[in-house]
């Protein structure tokens, strides 16, 4: 909660950060339209979440979560990767894409459930063409060998 010293430093409250791939918004909150101290501002960032969209800053009251994401477009088709493993983006099943790290958590979640999903990606979150992708895993119980001279006798 916004302390009440902060108000006057503070817009209206309006779209804060937007997703690089999906274009819709993300955060809201209220925009810094004044200067505010050095002290204080220290202050209201160890209280509320504070970002900077360059070369504003905002107060983030509200944050769309990745469980939002799923409830609303279904459920995770591919992830991407980058070469070091690094978060790039994630596609749901209605194909929209979305990019932006607050959703990296949720995604590599997804990932230690499916391995499949894992898509690999170029340093800028270029999907790599001709990839190999993992393969599926054999489900059930391995069967028991026979005898050790590998075949059935007749008796």
């Amino acid at each position: 909660m916004i302390p009440e010293w902060a108000l006057k430093y503070l817009g209206e409250e309006g779209v804060a950060e937007t997703d690089p791939k999906s274009g819709w918004p993300i955060a809201w909150g209220r925009q810094v339209i004044e200067d505010i101290p050095e002290d204080r501002f220290d202050d209201l960032r160890g209280r509320i979440e504070v970002t900077c969209v360059f070369p504003d800053w905002f107060v983030v009251e509200r944050r769309l979560q990745f469980s939002d994401l799923l409830m609303k477009h279904g459920g995770v088709r591919q992830i991407g990767l980058g070469p070091g493993g690094g978060f790039k983006w994630v596609v749901f099943a209605d194909d929209s894409k979305w990019g932006h790290l607050s959703f990296k958590n949720g995604a590599l979640r997804e990932i230690e459930k499916n391995e499949r999903l894992h898509v690999k990606c170029d340093k800028d979150g270029n999907e790599l063409e001709g990839g190999p992708r993992q393969p599926r895993r054999a489900m059930g119980r391995a069967s028991t060998p026979r005898a050790t001279t590998g075949g059935r006798r007749r008796r």
